[in-house]
């Protein structure tokens, strides 16, 4: 009787042992899925503003399409409805500023942490293409915490 409790006992913490794993592993996983997610929008969003981006005639403080500063973690351009618009990271939020109104492109879920934007190419000799690279993870317990690298290139659809 001792005998069969023991082995009873062990093959039940197995078991136990084995349904947390598999519980950390789906948190994991949903976790990366949500944060890809939210990524994917913010990506397609920020994407399709940058594509129609114009050559800025001064009043945005540019010469060309597209603008960083001297860190490259701001991205100044005319998007099509004539606005200056700028992507930068505040705090760990990925932040965009329209005409001096400011507004987060990801949640709060979420942190965003070394966004860098590299430019190439000019409108005078061609298409200018911007680069966004950004690390992201999301805000939890830090077991749950994915840290995942994104980066997308864009071509300007502006032709002069």
């Amino acid at each position: 009787m001792v005998v069969s409790v023991a082995i009873f006992s062990v093959i039940v913490l197995i078991a136990t042992e084995t349904f947390k794993m598999v519980i950390e592993g789906q948190r994991n996983a949903i976790s990366a899925q949500n944060v890809q997610e939210s990524m994917r929008y913010a990506f397609e969003m920020i994407s399709k503003e940058m594509r129609m981006a114009q050559k800025d005639d001064g009043a945005c403080g540019l010469n060309s399409v597209y603008g960083v500063n001297a860190d490259s973690d701001s991205l100044y351009f005319k998007n099509y409805h004539d606005e200056c618009v700028t992507y930068q990271l505040d705090g760990s939020r990925l932040e965009i500023s329209r005409n001096g109104n400011s507004g987060y492109v990801t949640s709060s879920k979420i942190e965003v942490s070394d966004l860098k934007f590299f430019i190439q190419g000019d409108s005078s000799v061609g298409q200018p293409t911007a680069t966004m690279k950004m690390k992201i993870k999301a805000i939890g317990k830090e077991m749950h915490g994915q840290e995942i690298i994104m980066q997308t290139t864009v071509s300007s659809r502006y032709y002069e």
